[in-house]
């Protein structure tokens, strides 16, 4: 706490200068630069990877690997609000303005560079300002990709203090698509597309899978997976007095177990053909959004959930546990790496508008409990 009070200035500084610079997918190159810099300024050795990522390394005198991920991109929704306004302000306990909350992981992984420098009981600390979290995780990928032998342990840092996530949340994306002849309305019966649409949609919500809490208990890991099923997307229909020829149902599975995630997609594709069978129409199910589930060993007693827990806990929070993520993390237990999120979804508010705001409190004490973890995980 005696560091982040002392950093508290420049770190403000830092991140209200990082917060002006709109950086969308395609258009991150200024906001790089500026981080790039300010990471050479804290002693770090800081390179631009193939992707654009910003990658500050420090080299210590003990064993541990570990990494340190800040997201450095914005949603296009996010970066417009900040190019039609030049609100940055702080007000009584926030920082106002388009922004603030992505960039506040930036600045507390640029305030952890320059408190390694003075604990350095690490044996190689990396440091990636990363792009792609909001568009398809592109930045970590490259990352992993070129590096993942050298990153160790791996945290993701969100920003704010609070929530400490592990398992990869698998997506399978299914577009059931229902086709017949299709019929004018004067021939009478049921539209055999919109009829196979609806039964199909009827019974999945018949048989809801059950899922942990929403609302996870302070200090206390839910049991079991994470598991959902449920329909977001309808299409049938063209023309009013004709059924349609061709009909879809966009389903969208998700677990942090990759059996259940196997099992519950199987499924979801078996019911699809009765449903068509039994009302004499075609269908075919189309893969759409696929990313694999995954577990971290050990799940809550993992070594690093539980440092994190902890040093959450010497800050003065209880840590919400949740076994259930998906960011940039997802990437990393791709590729056969342990990690954790620390997230604060109360950090702030407003996000896509001209409020938005950030917790500097909050973060200020997410920065706190980071650098106690690096302590702790390293020594």
């Amino acid at each position: 706490m005696e560091f982040v009070e002392s950093d508290r200035a420049l770190l403000l500084r830092q991140w209200r200068q990082i917060a002006l610079i709109p950086a969308p997918e395609g258009a991150e190159a200024e906001r790089a630069g500026l981080i790039a810099s300010f990471a050479r300024d804290a002693g770090a050795e800081v390179s631009l990877d193939r992707v654009g990522n910003v990658v500050a390394t420090l080299t210590g005198t003990g064993s541990r690997e570990l990494t340190f991920l800040a997201t450095m991109d914005d949603l296009e929704s996010v970066a417009q609000a900040r190019r039609s306004s030049d609100l940055l302000a702080i007000d009584g306990n926030r920082l106002v303005g388009p922004c603030t909350q992505v960039t506040a992981s930036d600045a507390t992984g640029l305030a952890l560079l320059r408190y390694a420098q003075l604990h350095r009981s690490f044996g190689a600390l990396t440091v990636a300002f990363v792009l792609g979290e909001e568009t398809g995780l592109t930045g970590v990928r490259a990352l992993c990709a070129d590096r993942g032998d050298r990153l160790g342990w791996v945290v993701d840092l969100m920003g704010g203090v609070g929530t400490i996530s592990w398992n990869a949340i698998g997506f399978d994306g299914i577009v059931v698509e229902f086709s017949a002849e299709p019929r004018h309305s004067l021939y009478g019966g049921v539209s055999a597309v919109t009829d196979a649409i609806a039964r199909f949609v009827t019974a999945l919500h018949a048989a809801v899978p059950a899922s942990v809490p929403s609302e996870p208990v302070p200090g206390v890991p839910p049991s079991g997976p994470l598991t959902i099923r449920r329909v977001n997307q309808l299409a049938a229909g063209e023309v009013f007095n004709h059924s349609p020829q061709r009909g879809t149902v966009g389903v969208d599975l998700r677990s942090t177990a990759p059996d259940v995630l196997s099992s519950l997609g199987a499924q979801t594709r078996a019911l699809a053909a009765t449903v068509a069978a039994s009302c004499g129409v075609s269908v075919i199910c189309h893969d759409g959004v696929q990313q694999p589930a995954a577990l971290l060993p050990g799940g809550a007693d993992h070594p690093l959930v539980l440092a994190a827990a902890d040093a959450v806990r010497s800050v003065g929070v209880e840590p919400i546990l949740r076994p259930w993520s998906s960011s940039n993390i997802n990437v990393a237990y791709q590729h056969g790496l342990d990690g954790i999120v620390h997230d604060d979804p109360t950090r702030g508010g407003g996000r896509g508008t001209e409020q938005e705001w950030a917790d500097i409190s909050r973060v200020l004490l997410g920065l706190a409990a980071d650098c106690r973890l690096l302590q702790a995980v390293s020594g």
